[in-house]
Parts: C-alpha cells; sequence; structure tokens
C-alpha cells in the first residue's frame, strides 16, 4: 500500500511539473520531471514499464534512435497497438521516466500493448538494470563524443554487456544493421534469436553519387581489416575479412533509391516476399532508419501493408529532417552530432540548389565538450555553396573557421552568437523560392525548440 503511494506520488509530481514547464514556457521538460519523479519512487520506472502486456521494445545506436524509434511507434498504432514511447528523444534514465510517467495514469497504472524506448548507446547497459526489452534493435555505432563515451569498442562492449544480463533473465530478441561489423558482430550468443538487415544496393537519384563520408576503421576480432566490395557510408557496407568472417546473410535487404527530399525503398524479405515504400525524408540516414524500423515491425507479425501506411503517414519528429515554416518561410531542421552524421545531412544541402545555411554548434555536456568532430565531417561538400552562411551557438567562430578552411570565401560567412538573433536574420534575408537548413547540435535543438514556441 505505502509504496504504491509512492508511484502515484511520483507519478503526479512528474505530470504537474511537465505542465507547468510547458505552460510557462520554461523548456521541454524531458528530463527533470524524470528526476524528481525518481526521488521519489526510485524504481517507478521499473514499475511502469514492465506493466507492459506484450514485447518491451529497445533501440539503441550512434545515429538513427529517435527516428527509427519513431517509425516503429508510428506502425504500431497503426496496427492498432497501444504504445508508449518517448517521442521526444530524451533517452537516459531521467528522460525515460518522464516519458513514461507523463503517459501512465494517476492510479499507477500504463496501459500499453508495447513500450518502445530509445535508449543512449553509452547507458544502455544501466538501463536494464530496471527493465529488460524482448527485442532489442541496434542500428549502428560511429564515432561520437569521444570526451563522453570513448572509442566505439568501448560503446560496443557497453551494449554487449546489456544484452548478456537482459538474456540471464528473459529470452531476447534483437535486429542487427548487418553493414555495420561492429553491430553485426554483437549478440553471438546462441540462445539469441538475431535478425539482420541491410542495403542490396544504393542509387542517388538527382544527386552526386561521389560523396564519401569520413571513413572510420572498424577492425575485425581477429585483429585484421575488413575489405569491401561496397561502401554506402562511413564503415557501412559489404565486408570481409581474410580470416573468413564476412558480412552476415540478409534477412530482410533493399534496394534504396535516394532523392534529394523523398527515398524510395524495394524490400525483399528472406529472399522472397517483396514490396515497396516511399519515406518522406532525406538522406540515406533516413533510408536504413526506415528499413530498420521494417525488420523490426516484421518481427512483430505487422502486414507489409500496414507498415508501408505507418511509413508514408509518419510525422517527423522535431530536429529530425523536420520540413517546417518559420515565419511563412520553408526551414528544414536536421540535427547534427558527429563526422558521419553531419556529412550525409550536408550531402542533402549540397545537392538542394535553393538552399541557404544557419549552423548552431554548442558544446554543453550533452553536445559532447571536445568539437574538433567538425574537422571530421566533411564541410568540403559546401564548397560550391555560393550563397551566405550564418554560423550561430557558443562555438560559432570554430564553426566559421572550419568552413573557411574549407575554401568558402570569407564574405559569405556571417557569424552571429546569439541563436534568436541568428534565426530571425536568416529568415529575413530568405528569398523566395530559397529553403533555410537550420543544422543545429543537440542542446542547441533544445534552445532552438524553445525559440521556435514564440513563433
Amino acid at each position: 500500500m505505502t509504496k504504491n503511494l509512492f508511484y502515484k506520488s511520483s507519478i503526479l509530481a512528474s505530470k504537474l511539473i511537465g505542465y507547468t514547464s510547458k505552460y510557462l514556457n520554461l523548456g521541454a521538460g524531458t528530463n527533470f520531471p524524470g528526476k524528481i519523479a525518481r526521488l521519489i519512487a526510485p524504481d517507478v520506472l521499473s514499475y511502469l514499464v514492465n506493466q507492459s502486456r506484450r514485447e518491451i521494445i529497445v533501440v539503441t545506436g550512434t545515429n538513427g534512435k529517435t527516428t527509427t524509434a519513431g517509425f516503429v511507434a508510428n506502425i504500431l498504432t497503426k496496427d492498432n497497438r497501444k504504445v508508449a514511447h518517448n517521442r521526444k528523444g530524451a533517452n537516459m534514465l531521467t528522460g525515460l521516466t518522464t516519458s513514461i510517467t507523463q503517459e501512465s495514469k494517476l492510479n499507477g497504472q500504463l496501459d500499453v500493448d508495447h513500450c518502445v524506448l530509445e535508449i543512449d548507446e553509452a547507458f544502455f547497459f544501466k538501463a536494464v538494470d530496471e527493465f529488460n526489452p524482448e527485442l532489442l534493435l541496434v542500428t549502428n555505432l560511429f564515432r561520437d563524443q569521444l570526451d563522453r563515451y570513448g572509442e566505439l569498442d568501448t560503446t560496443a562492449k557497453k551494449i554487449q554487456s546489456a544484452i548478456d544480463k537482459t538474456i540471464k533473465k528473459k529470452p531476447l530478441k534483437v535486429a542487427l544493421n548487418a553493414d555495420d561489423p561492429m553491430v553485426s558482430a554483437l549478440a553471438q550468443d546462441d540462445s539469441i534469436k538475431k535478425v539482420y538487415y541491410g542495403f542490396s544496393e544504393v542509387n542517388f537519384v538527382n544527386q552526386d553519387q561521389t560523396v564519401k563520408s569520413p571513413q572510420e576503421v572498424a577492425a575485425c576480432s581477429c585483429g585484421g581489416k575488413y575489405n569491401y566490395s561496397k561502401i554506402f557510408y562511413g564503415h557501412l557496407g559489404h565486408y570481409s575479412c581474410t580470416c573468413g568472417k564476412t558480412r552476415p546473410e540478409l534477412d530482410v535487404s533493399t534496394v534504396a533509391y535516394i532523392d534529394v527530399n523523398s527515398s524510395t525503398l524495394t524490400i525483399t524479405v528472406k529472399n522472397k516476399e517483396s514490396f515497396s515504400v516511399n519515406i518522406k525524408m532525406p538522406g540515406l540516414y533516413n533510408a536504413y532508419n526506415a528499413l530498420a524500423a521494417i525488420t523490426l515491425c516484421l518481427e512483430l507479425n505487422i502486414s507489409p501493408v500496414t507498415i508501408i501506411d505507418g511509413l508514408e503517414n509518419y510525422s517527423t519528429i522535431f530536429g529530425r529532417a523536420e520540413l517546417t515554416h518559420l515565419k511563412g518561410k520553408p526551414s528544414l531542421i536536421q540535427l547534427i552530432k558527429n563526422p558521419i552524421g553531419a556529412t550525409e545531412v550536408l550531402r542533402t544541402v549540397k545537392d538542394d540548389k535553393n538552399s541557404k545555411l544557419l549552423i548552431i554548434i554548442n558544446d554543453n555536456y550533452a553536445d559532447g565538450r571536445d568539437v574538433s568532430w567538425l574537422w571530421d565531417a566533411n564541410f568540403e561538400l559546401l564548397n560550391n555553396h555560393d550563397k551566405q552562411i550564418v554560423t550561430s551557438g557558443i562555438r560559432a567562430s570554430d564553426m566559421a573557421l572550419r568552413l573557411k578552411y574549407t575554401g568558402i570565401n570569407h564574405n559569405q560567412l556571417k557569424v552571429i552568437e546569439n541563436i534568436k538573433q541568428a534565426i530571425d536574420y536568416s529568415l529575413s534575408n530568405l528569398k523566395a523560392g530559397e529553403k533555410l537548413y537550420i543544422l543545429p547540435t543537440y542542446t542547441a535543438l533544445l534552445e532552438l525548440q524553445h525559440i521556435l514556441r514564440k513563433y
């Protein structure tokens, strides 16, 4: 009885703080409500998530977690399943607690079929101390915030640790990106059912196919270097090692056609069933996100018709290739946070001849203090960009310097550290037919969201 009272008080506090934050426009309110909820009832997240009637689903990895989890949640909803989901992308324990407590009832009940939880790849091993998924999806592993996460093998070991903890408690299915050798090497225990997805072929429509992403070295477990017959971006592709290790056989594969503003995927399931879907989002990275979501939902016995409906009628999450209108002017907001992800976004910008750019770089803790990744991202893609580029945020000058070293004329660059002033300036200088691309780091994205509520 007393324990239940703590849960109810925890949920009430989270809801009240979240509502107050939103009503007074104090910020996104994605973490603080959960922090207070956990102070009142430290195990409230475990208590609620484990009420799921069906599979608990976790999505983790470096890039694409938020969009992939969003795709999955939308498809499940189209299949008439009740879903709890940390839609705003707050993916550490306090953020997860905020999302789940605010979706629960005041009586302490969470009336859902599934919890779909995006979880930070470096904190997943902590989350499994509170709940364990029945279904895990790993998107990819790239170098990201070295000052926080360390090298790639450190992150991979943490995910493997979470997997090892989980299988001691319950059966686990995993959906793994076969094109990423670090991801495909995970979960090799025979008790785990593994489903592999990947690209058979990628075709860029109305885009430069010669663009190369920064190369990241993914060494084989034998210590040797992988040989690639195809590279899609970063270390994702078709690979093999002289020791005999090769890319796993695919359970779900696709031939992708990537256009400037959308992608078409022709999906093949176990070399038999085939269907096509159009994703109204730019970039190869979003095609990967869609393929990951398709793979996971097929494991949940959802029909291709419902999957197509969920993907083609998906509303993007703020800051994840979200096309919107600010003061009546077309704008696309896309988070950037590491060399690989930023380069793939820049590929899209490069091929949009009517684009203007606002790049907002912060170096707060959640962004990573080390901004040397700006020098690894392929900003040289903007060499022929003939319109003004505005840089903003705490490290606006560092971003401008990076762009100057690409060969961009310094007269094209304008530094406005204040984010609101930078947005106002960029929009006021946007001409008819032009689109403003806003590329923020994580905390800059949160500031941006707060500012845009007043527009």
